[in-house]
């Protein structure tokens, strides 16, 4: 239920946090218990039940909790930031994007099986997952070739996140619901499928659930 080393990293600051209760500094160890319980909502890794249908893209990140929610879902071509590695030049794909508020579960999941063909980490600033994050923000690249062709992830960090997780490589097979990484304390998630193939079961305003909830399906 917690991501690999929570559980270690929580003993530790815990024991730290005995100490000012012990001297009678209870206001300093009530913070101290409150930063660690944050952490351990934070860190937490839920088992999701994928559905197993054929020709559906899953969500590939959690946006439920507070102002998470899918809020663009946008047509886009070959000459936006990234989708020269996920279109072909003539094609056009539709993204979707999901906001991560800091309390959302911040594990990303593949939204299809298939083998990872294509990751591009791309350094960059660290504002509000909002404007021109596109372009300015650090981000993640993860391609996935299915059997309904490519379908990429883009994993964006925000003025929260400072750190983009990738747990797969270039040639891993993954299946539907999979863990791909996480964003620590991070922000946004846009998935993109290809325009001609798909069509979008989510609306503006939904909240997905990471590897169950169906983003899109099979024209």
């Amino acid at each position: 239920m917690f991501v690999k080393g929570t559980f270690k990293k929580a003993s530790i600051l815990f024991t730290l946090a005995l100490l000012p209760f012990l001297f009678g500094y209870f206001i300093i160890s009530f913070l101290l218990f409150s930063f660690i319980a944050f952490l351990m909502q934070f860190f937490r890794d839920p088992n999701r039940n994928s559905p197993m249908d054929k020709g559906i893209v899953v969500a590939a990140a959690d946006g439920r909790i507070l102002k998470g929610k899918i809020d663009r879902i946008e047509q886009v071509d070959y000459d936006y930031p990234l989708m020269e590695y996920v279109l072909e030049k003539n094609e056009k794909g539709i993204l979707i994007s999901t906001f991560m508020s800091p309390f959302d579960v911040h594990v990303n999941r593949a939204p299809v099986s298939g083998q990872v063909v294509k990751t591009k980490y791309c350094p960059g600033k660290f504002k509000v997952a909002f404007g021109n994050v596109k372009t300015e923000n650090e981000k993640n690249l993860i391609v996935i070739e299915s059997e309904y062709g490519k379908i990429g992830v883009i994993q964006i960090a925000g003025f929260v996140a400072r750190r983009i997780v990738q747990y797969v490589q270039v040639g891993d097979e993954v299946n539907i619901g999979s863990r791909l990484g996480m964003i620590r304390f991070g922000s946004r998630v846009d998935l993109i499928v290809p325009y001609e193939k798909f069509k979008v079961m989510v609306e503006v305003g939904d909240k997905p659930k990471a590897g169950e909830t169906v983003m899109a399906s099979l024209k």
